[in-house]
């Protein structure tokens, strides 16, 4: 693949290619500070010589490549759909689906094993009974069919020329049944099977939590046939059918609004809890649900090609990308495979026992303990995350965020949440704030809009006694028309009144204020005179203050505020929760050159976002955090840890967690390095035997593993 650039996948403008050039980290450097202005977000994995990145609308890809072409003087090969590695063996990029068959077989299987285990170490350590360890006795038959998972492993690894732990360990274990050493070879087969199934329990379980966020649970809907509505099982679906949607069901497919317009509640999406009114033309998410009105939708996508679905892929890939610990745990046990081969050798011709060789081979060749105690970690801790609604994209993420110095937040939809309080209200005409907010709750009281139900909430809040018999009529996007004493009222926002033929003139400076300022404005008008409006505000997430508090407490350096609201408003947002310093009136351009200036001056920073307009700084940060699953595509699409409930806290959580694991990770390379030291100078000297070898990869594979479910099962990690 020298000099060729391969597409894996695009899909819209993000982009997956494959090519030798991405294997050395200077390549990647330069290709990252060549398109800084072009690419919203960059990730690499140089394991499978790739990069996946999104870029911006005003480029093409063939101006991307044509400049790559430049760059590194590459030709282009356009092969495959395939998103993944063509080579199909790749650990790396093959993403394993779980199958319930196989678990179920899997852990039949080490039941048995446990059952001989037991079985073993009852006859020798309680009986005192001798058992046979040639080849061909039965713990030497059952040794060899309980290593074909690694003898497989390690079969692929041959095919490609590659010398690694599962060659070394296979050819150890192998070595060891020939030489009648079968029950110690069993001892590390069986470990070793029970932390693959380990492995697998706790990536299933972490799949398990995402796939539950994003279920449909959607069986049957209605698709428009010759103008008649049939109910179709959902798997029966095609693209470009026509699926009607009504008040009150989740929507099964994306699309796009063919006919009709309704009120949707994108909060999986977008994480707001004040739906979006949507009509001819606009787009519509699978899981997202139809609050109010009946909408025609032309599928587009279905199925796992959903925005859902492809978001909860994009999780499960990332989580097979090795972070900096595991990265630095392989490369000990390739040293410590070497370090075994040397040290056995020279314990041979030192000692002139074979006995005491083979002691110290079967510990140095199964630096198992030493890979494990930072997998485990990195995948307990990813699972905990899961359990508590925060989706971690990979270990890399996880580690970051416990060394940054430095934390951004977004303001609106970020630390402000989507339900609306009044926070002004203003007279034009002769009555008092009571008799407004009357008016409004009697047109609203019937109305589950997130506006409407503040309205009333502050009427009761008041002691008024709302009309409850009032008919009103809900015009979607628009707010409401009711009718009190033979007089039209209307409440909603400016289009509204203009349908009706009533002027705002008179009041748009005033409107224009409050509406500058990021606040929603509800006008209320009896037949031709605007009696006055409510102004809203998004109320600040509980907790928000707190978190800030705890983040400093726990050693972050610097906690900025980056907003797209006026100088005034930010100011006071930031003294009143204690920012170090605002970034306002920001574009998105704006936010990203700040968090650039951040990170010249701190170690690792840290970017929460909710929306588009954060993207382009998430993409700059070392870690981008979306809330509420992303808040919108964009945004998870560049994150790497999602927060579903978009609770301040939950960063706080994040932070404790990604220092916790960080600590067991260390924890666990001292139980495994120290146990492999000790057993080999035990070796060295005649005072170990290979059974005894064996004894010690179970003492310490095990209090990996134990110490590592910790942060799995913790609830308060």
């Amino acid at each position: 693949m020298k000099n060729e650039i391969v597409i894996k996948s695009i899909a819209n403008n993000r982009v997956r290619l494959k090519s030798d050039i991405f294997a050395l980290n200077s390549n990647l450097e330069k290709i990252e500070k060549e398109f800084e202005e072009i690419f919203t977000s960059f990730r690499k994995n140089i394991s499978c010589k790739s990069i996946i990145f999104t870029y911006s609308l005003n480029v093409t890809l063939d101006e991307i490549i044509d400049k790559m072409n430049n760059i590194f003087n590459i030709s282009l090969s356009i092969p495959a759909s395939n998103a993944l590695c063509e080579n199909q063996s790749c650990n790396n990029c093959n993403i394993k689906k779980h199958d319930e068959k196989s678990w179920k077989r899997k852990v039949f299987e080490f039941i048995l094993l446990s059952g001989y285990a037991t079985y073993i170490f009852i006859s020798e350590n309680i009986l005192g009974l001798t058992i046979a360890a040639t080849p061909l006795s039965l713990v030497g038959i059952v040794s060899i069919v309980a290593a074909i998972p690694l003898l497989k492993e390690s079969y692929e690894d041959i095919k490609q020329k590659k010398f690694t732990l599962h060659t070394f360990m296979s050819g150890t274990l192998i070595l060891a049944i020939l030489f009648g050493e079968a029950t110690a070879a069993f001892e590390i087969i069986y470990i070793l099977r029970g932390g693959m199934l380990l492995e697998e329990y706790i990536a299933n379980k972490s799949r398990e939590e995402i796939q539950g966020l994003v279920e449909l649970d959607i069986k049957k809907v209605y698709v428009l046939v010759d103008g008649v509505e049939i109910e179709t099982n959902v798997e029966d679906i095609k693209h470009g059918d026509i699926v009607v949607s009504r008040s009150g069901e989740k929507i099964p497919v994306d699309g796009v609004i063919q006919e009709g317009s309704a009120e949707i509640n994108e909060a999986l999406i977008n994480g707001r809890s004040e739906p979006d009114f949507k009509e001819v033309g606009n787009e519509v998410f699978a899981g997202t649900v139809c609050e109010r009105g009946r909408i025609y939708i032309k599928v587009t996508a279905l199925g796992y090609d959903t925005y859902i679905s492809r978001t909860m892929r994009e999780v499960e890939f990332s989580l097979l990308q090795k972070s900096p610990s595991e990265v630095e745990a392989d490369r000990l046990a390739n040293k410590l495979l070497k370090l075994g081969t040397l040290l056995t050798v020279g314990t041979l011709f030192l000692t002139g026992s074979f006995t005491a060789a083979f002691s110290t081979m079967i510990v140095m060749s199964c630096p198992c303990a030493t890979v494990l105690a930072a997998s485990t970690a990195i995948s307990g801790g990813i699972s905990n995350g899961a359990k508590q609604g925060i989706l971690i994209k990979g270990g890399e993420a996880l580690e970051l965020v416990g060394k940054s110095e430095v934390f951004c937040f977004d303001k609106t939809g970020t630390l402000t949440t989507g339900k609306p309080i009044i926070s002004d209200i203003l007279l034009f005409s002769d009555i008092s704030e009571d008799e407004l907010i009357s008016y409004a709750a009697m047109a609203e009281y019937r109305n589950s809009h997130p506006i409407a139900t503040s309205i009333v909430k502050n009427a009761k809040d008041r002691g008024i006694d709302i009309n409850q018999d009032v008919l009103s009529e809900i015009i979607p996007g628009f707010g409401v028309k009711s009718k009190i004493d033979g007089k039209r009222l209307l409440i909603g926002n400016k289009a509204l009144l203009s349908k009706y033929k009533v002027s705002v003139k008179e009041y748009k400076n005033e409107i224009s204020t409050h509406l500058n300022n990021g606040k929603t404005v509800v006008l209320v008008a009896l037949d031709e005179k605007i009696l006055g409006f409510l102004s809203f505000t998004h109320e600040v997430r509980p907790g928000t203050k707190e978190m800030i508090e705890n983040l400093r407490d726990r050693g972050v350096k610097h906690i900025a505020l980056l907003t797209g609201d006026e100088v005034k408003v930010a100011n006071s947002f930031a003294l009143d929760f204690g920012f170090d310093s605002v970034f306002a009136n920001q574009s998105p351009e704006g936010k990203a050159d700040a968090i650039k200036e951040l990170k010249r001056k701190y170690e690792k920073v840290v970017m929460v976002g909710d929306g588009v307009n954060d993207t382009f700084a998430m993409s700059k940060a070392d870690v981008a955090i979306s809330f509420a699953a992303g808040g919108s595509e964009a945004a998870i699409a560049v994150s790497d840890i999602a927060i579903t409930h978009s609770h301040p806290e939950d960063v706080v959580n994040l932070y404790d967690l990604s220092k916790k694991s960080l600590n067991v990770v260390n924890q666990n390379y001292y139980i495994g390095t120290g146990t492999n030291l000790i057993g080999v100078a035990l070796s060295a000297v005649g005072r170990l035997t290979p059974v005894g070898a064996g004894l010690i990869h179970i003492g310490h594979t095990v209090g990996i593993m134990a110490n590592s479910s910790r942060l799995a099962i913790d609830n308060n990690s």
